[in-house]
């Protein structure tokens, strides 16, 4: 389904701009941190908006991750 809007997309001739890929946010992994550091989605709207804060991300940040996980969700 997404292959498909993504080629229908393309074909309506829209923006397009080349991206970087790879991770930029370390060079390591930590499992424990991205456990304790990473929202839970059964956790409160506040104990999120906190964790967002303490790395730089503020309300508009929230809800635009918030929301494309959401979109995913309901496809």
């Amino acid at each position: 389904m997404i292959s498909l809007m993504k080629c229908k997309f393309l074909q309506s001739q829209g923006p397009s701009w080349t991206v970087l890929l790879g991770r930029r946010d370390s060079l390591t992994a930590n499992q424990a941190s991205a456990n304790t550091s990473l929202p839970s989605p059964f956790e409160t709207l506040a104990n999120i908006t906190s964790k967002f804060s303490a790395v730089g991300l503020d309300t508009n940040d929230l809800v635009a991750l918030s929301g494309n996980l959401s979109i995913f969700l309901c496809i």
